[in-house]
């Protein structure tokens, strides 16, 4: 593993470490690129403000933190800016606007609630409900059709407790798109650590059989999450297993 675009930072308030530990963690791993995509900063209306994510008087801080540490450690690593961001429809014109007035070179799909948040549900419910299932892939596909994402984070999010046949038509659904697009899926590294219900052993057969690639992510909440070859070595198992390329690295999708 050389290239690790999913990484947090402490503002999203359930990740640890300082920027630089992170940094220096990627080091010790002998990564070359390292990309910073802490959960963004988004620009709700009517005061709402999200529990899992940066605020957005943060973001200044966020981008100049880091854009220091990318001329500083220039000559021993390549450092990514970013954000890992859902596509809410109501307000993802706003997000891009605000992301602007900063050097954000690239965004994650991560769609972590359905709708806009505020009057969705959060995609990684355990559910039987088809309509969640399906509602949760025709988000995800109209984020990519924006064409402003690099590559789909943890894809395989939803706990789907129902059919495999349900799952798999709308899941595929989801890896065709991805293809179609020429866009990436991530084999998360946080959901093996943690035995969460992905990655998702049918999800990527299926990706094997459309024929979708991989990237590793790391989705690192701390520093050592940077430097964990057991879970790099199962992450590359389960895909050998399913017949799906993995990716060294990815071109950076321009988000304006």
């Amino acid at each position: 593993m050389i290239a690790n675009y999913h990484t947090h930072t402490w503002r999203c308030k359930h990740a640890g470490g300082t920027e630089r530990d992170y940094v220096e963690q990627a080091l010790a791993a002998g990564l070359r690129i390292l990309g910073f995509s802490d959960h963004t900063p988004y620009p709700f209306p009517n005061g709402y403000v999200s529990g899992f994510r940066m605020a957005p008087e943060q973001a200044e801080d966020y981008f100049a933190t880091l854009a220091d540490l990318k001329r500083e450690y220039a000559d021993r690593i390549e450092i990514h800016i970013g954000v890992e961001a859902e596509y809410y429809p109501a307000h993802f014109d706003a997000l891009l606007r605000f992301l602007s007035d900063y050097p954000c070179e690239y965004l994650l799909l991560g769609q972590h609630f359905t709708d806009n948040e505020t009057d969705g549900v959060y995609s990684g419910r355990a559910t039987a409900d088809e309509t969640v299932l399906a509602r949760y892939v025709d988000q995800v596909l109209a984020g990519l059709d924006t064409g402003k994402f690099t590559y789909v984070a943890h894809p395989d999010l939803p706990n789907w407790q129902g059919s495999r046949r349900v799952y798999e038509r709308h899941m595929g659904r989801l890896c065709r798109k991805a293809a179609e697009l020429g866009v990436p899926l991530e084999l998360n590294f946080l959901g093996l650590q943690e035995g969460r219900c992905y990655p998702n052993r049918d999800f990527w057969r299926i990706a094997g059989e459309v024929g979708n690639a991989a990237i590793l992510g790391c989705d690192a909440h701390r520093p050592e999450a940077l430097n964990q070859p057991r879970t790099e070595a199962a992450a590359l198992a389960l895909a050998a297993e399913c017949g799906v390329p993995v990716l060294e690295t990815v071109p950076l999708a321009n988000p304006f």
